[in-house]
């Protein structure tokens, strides 16, 4: 059974190390802010209680309370981000009865992923002047990264696609002119697909799994004015037991006939809550200003709990056996933080142009604990937008985000197999960049 054990460890480690990324992804982390083109324009100050758009729906469901009568809403943002890598990466070999090797290769690449479009959806409607109801349809997590299938830190990470969509029913109740509440509950669904290298030429793992999670949102909101309010809103963790397929290939005979194949496997994933604090001034018929700060408690991923339940191919000697196994990946991120400023000008009463400044810390800690899958790091934001009324009942709304790392973009990561080899990334993210671009549409009926 020595065999046996040593394909389970190896199976165990890769499942590990690719869910080890996965939920770790885009903003800080893996966490997606791009709920609302009107928002981006500002760089998201005053998300939830500007009232001149739907996302209140995701940002602080009491916000609802500032949007009257009917309204639809939907919008699309496109991100794309560059992540060129220059490093090298340290293979180290103790396989028994040979004596031990080390190779340096280049690893430059760039973790460029395909560009990602980020919908939402967002109705609400007024049913009486106390209670307001909505609904909304948003991307609150995702990842896309990509290198070439041979690139020099493969074993680290090939490819990594995540994917999640959030259905948020929910309602606000306005108690009187200077206090509203909100409340909604949610239902997500997430879709991953990540691959990386197994420590020898041409041999790869790849996971895709699957999982429905539940929470919920909190809002509450106070207006000192008709014109000036602050919101304070809360969203909670989600627990995903995600399941799907581990495929492992590429590997040449004899440990092809062993490990080549597909395998169940499955990983627990909590999304991490956050507490947002917004607030949004109209100034005059002129301008408007706001600003947002928001903690996401990524410590939660101090530990990622993966589970996998490989059966053993037949090979004389052996009998093929489902095992059960259990592995604990060490993490150590920390909480993150959003703060933002922004503004509006009302150039006309049919244009509207808007500007933001934003900076967002990265729950990674140091370079050792930094992945190729997420090249997270701080990060500035800088943004433009304008909303534009084409009718009494229709708005349409452009913005752009241009994103550029800041502080240590270093990666000193190593990983290690059961077959007795290590591997060593060192390099660094030096010029890490993201843009992107939204476009969005309101209905009031």
């Amino acid at each position: 059974m020595q065999s046996s054990s040593r394909t389970v460890r190896l199976l165990s480690i890769a499942i590990a190390s690719l869910f080890a990324a996965s939920p770790a992804v885009h903003a800080a982390g893996f966490q997606l802010t791009e709920q609302s083109v009107t928002g981006m324009g500002r760089a998201y100050a005053g998300a939830g209680v500007a009232g001149d758009d739907l996302s209140a729906v995701f940002y602080n469901p009491a916000g609802m309370t500032l949007l009257s009568g009917t309204r639809v809403q939907g919008g699309l943002t496109y991100a794309e981000i560059d992540a060129p890598f220059s490093g090298s990466n340290t293979s180290v070999s103790h396989l028994p009865g040979t004596p031990p090797s080390t190779v340096t290769t280049s690893a430059n690449d760039n973790g460029r992923g395909a560009g990602e479009v980020i919908p939402n959806g967002y109705l609400t409607h007024q049913v009486n002047d106390q209670l307001f109801l909505g609904l909304g349809v948003t991307t609150p997590f995702g990842l896309g990264a990509s290198y070439s299938d041979n690139w020099g830190g493969r074993d680290n990470g090939i490819s990594s696609s995540i994917m999640t969509v959030d259905i948020n029913p929910s309602l606000a109740y306005k108690l009187n002119d200077k206090w509203s509440f909100g409340g909604g509950v949610s239902a997500q669904y997430a879709k991953a697909d990540l691959k990386q290298g197994a420590y020898l030429p041409g041999a790869s793992g790849e996971l895709k799994a699957d999982s429905w999670g539940f929470g919920y949102n909190l809002g509450v909101m106070y207006s000192y004015s008709a014109d000036t309010r602050v919101g304070l809103s809360y969203r909670s963790k989600i627990y995903h037991d995600a399941k799907g397929d581990y495929t492992n290939a590429g590997f040449p005979a004899p440990l092809g006939g062993l490990l080549n194949g597909t395998y169940s496997g499955s990983a627990e994933v909590t999304t991490p809550e956050w507490l947002m604090l917004s607030g949004y001034s109209k100034l005059n018929s002129k301008f408007a200003v706001g600003a947002t700060a928001r903690w996401t408690r990524w410590s939660r991923f101090d530990q990622l709990v993966v589970k996998g339940s490989p059966v053993v191919p037949k090979l004389p000697g052996l009998t093929p056996a489902p095992i059960d196994t259990t592995t604990t990946i060490d993490n150590h991120w920390k909480n993150s933080w959003l703060f933002s400023v922004g503004g509006d000008y009302f150039y006309s009463e049919a244009l509207t142009l808007r500007a933001g400044l934003g900076y967002e810390t990265t729950p990674v800690p140091n370079p050792q604990h930094r992945n190729v899958l997420i090249p997270d790091a701080d990060r500035m934001w800088l943004t433009l937008g304008a909303g534009y009324q084409i009718s009494k009942q229709a708005s349409v709304d452009v913005s752009y985000a241009y994103l550029r790392a800041v502080g240590d973009t270093k990666i000193d990561n190593t990983s290690h197999s059961p077959f007795g080899t290590s591997s060593r990334l060192q390099g660094d993210y030096s010029s890490i960049s993201g843009h992107l671009l939204g476009v969005q549409m309101q209905y009031r009926f």
